[in-house]
Parts: structure tokens; sequence; C-alpha cells
């Protein structure tokens, strides 16, 4: 049997179709137009020994009332939501080249200055053989042992790798855990010093902030905000 590329085009089209119901399926949200228009075809047919009951002409002006209602309050809830965004945004653009200390991964070193972090473990959280993995792209450049952890805890590295050598200016990995009562493997918050550099709104309507590391955190990821 021989198949012609416009049979073969209907057919893709048709999987396609099969495959997205959506695509083809009336559109089922009735509009106040509609309604209006439903209800003014039942007057104009209805049957002149049995007229329609008042009480449910009454009732059908009543619903279309509510649609509308529904209608305006979901506009104006959108509006709202829209206006408290914009007022986030505008809220956060306050903080933008301020220096923040906020939960992240990344940590900055620059040669002569060691970098500072912090590990934040959840709260009651008691954890032994705790440990702190530094790596960047090449991957892991430092271990370090920090032992027994029951509350934050401040740390500073000073740029050496495993073997001591003095690594290059650039943004490394933080990765930190322990193990809890129960002998799991937790992992640990690492709290890092930072400047914001912008802010944006997620898809999800969520707060972003782009850090001067380039990692990206939420808004309620920041734990200080200084000058």
């Amino acid at each position: 049997m021989t198949v012609s590329a416009s049979t073969s085009n209907d057919y893709v089209k048709a999987l396609q179709q099969a495959s997205n119901p959506s695509a083809s399926a009336p559109n089922k949200q009735m509009g106040q137009a509609d309604f209006l228009r439903l209800l003014t075809t039942q007057l104009q047919n209805q049957d002149p020994n049995k007229p329609v009951d008042p009480k449910d002409f009454v009732t059908n002006l009543t619903q279309m009332s509510q649609l509308q209602s529904t209608n305006n309050l979901n506009t104006s809830m959108q509006s709202m939501v829209t206006g408290f965004q914009g007022l986030q945004t505008l809220q956060a653009a306050g903080i933008i080249g301020k220096s923040v200390q906020a939960n992240g991964q990344d940590v900055t070193f620059t040669q002569g200055q060691d970098s500072q972090f912090r590990l934040s473990p959840q709260a009651g959280q008691n954890l032994t053989d705790v440990k702190v993995v530094i790596s960047n792209d090449g991957g892991v450049v430092k271990n370090i042992s920090v032992g027994d952890l029951s509350g934050d805890k401040t740390l500073n590295w000073n740029g050496t790798d495993d073997s001591g050598t003095t690594l290059g200016d650039g943004t490394y990995k933080l990765t930190a855990y322990g193990t809890d009562s129960n002998g799991d493997i937790k992992q640990i918050n690492t709290v890092v010093g930072t400047k914001v550099n912008s802010v944006a709104i997620a898809n999800d309507g969520t707060m972003k902030l782009t850090l001067a590391t380039g990692e990206q955190v939420s808004m309620d990821a920041v734990r200080e905000i200084s000058q």
C-alpha cells in the first residue's frame, strides 16, 4: 500500500489531536453573554400554554448575576496579586548591591583573604562526623573535618587544597553533611556572605535573588542584610 505525503500529514495531525484532547475540545467556560443568550432563547421558545415560572426566571437572573460577580471578583483578585508582586519587587530592589548572609552553596575565594562561611543545621539537630567538601569545576579540592555539630558554626577557608597548595581566585561550591542519631546522613545548610546583584520574579510568583557568585536563591534564604 502506498501512503501519500498528504495522508501521512493527516495521520500525524490525528495523532497529535488524540494525544492532546484539549486542542480540539470546545471551550467549556460559559460567559455572561452565553448565559444571557441561552436565557433569551428559552423565553422565546417557551410553550405559551406553559410559560416559564416567574420563580425560575428570577433564579436564572440570580445565577447570571452571581456569574458576573464571580468573574469580577476573579479579575479584582488577579489585579491585587499583580500589584502585590510589583510591590514586592520594588521592596526587594532596595537590597540590590547590599551585602547579605544567605543560604547558598557558592563561596568566593580571593588570594590573601580567607573565605568565611557558616554551617547551620536544623534546630535541635545534633550531628556527628560532620564534613565540608569544597569543589570547583574540576572536582573536589578540599575536605574539612568538623567533628560534632549541634548549632551554627563559622568556618574559615584559606583557599588551599588537600595538598596545601593555594588555589586561584574564583567561586567554589560547598557541600556539608553529618550523621544524625539514627545513623542517617543529613545535609547541612551553608550560609555565605555575598552581595545581591539583581532581583526577579520567577514563573511561580516567588522572588528570586541573583547573588554576586552567580547563584540564584529565594528571598527567604536571606539571613542578614548589611550595607
